[in-house]
């Protein structure tokens, strides 16, 4: 407990307030906030992916020298294959998985039309909601 012994620069209603019988003590917070230093969110992430920083330099490398895709140091955990988009960061089969369940077209009827663009050696350009969009085959 803190004296009441009052500074002369207090104002006189401190004193009067002392003087009636009330106490000055220290502030007690008791609202206290609780941080957590170790953030749950931030952990999770992190433990989803382990191996991103290694990630990040084969993807940049592989940026660099041109290519349309690298491999990741570890495989996809829903597919299980090891190649992923340079541009998009994406696994490739999951990708082409996504594109076809999104068009309901099967692997089959996409294959048919890949053959025919290669042995066309054309691209098809289209519009859709005001976008225009080309269509083409590349060797990879």
């Amino acid at each position: 407990m803190i004296g009441t012994q009052i500074k002369p620069d207090y104002s006189e209603a401190v004193a009067k307030f002392v003087a009636n019988g009330g106490q000055i003590k220290s502030a007690v917070n008791t609202n206290k906030a609780e941080f957590n230093y170790c953030n749950a969110d931030t952990v999770l992430q992190s433990a989803e992916r382990p191996n991103s920083h290694q990630n990040h330099i084969l993807r940049t490398r592989a940026e660099k020298q041109g290519l349309k895709s690298y491999k990741p140091v570890a495989p996809c955990r829903s597919c299980g294959t090891s190649e992923r988009s340079v541009k998009s960061n994406i696994c490739l089969e999951c990708d082409r998985r996504r594109a076809r369940a999104k068009t309901g077209l099967s692997a089959k009827n996409l294959e048919a039309i890949g053959h025919y663009l290669l042995d066309k050696g054309e691209s098809i350009e289209f519009t859709s909601g005001g976008q225009k969009y080309v269509l083409k085959v590349e060797v990879a």
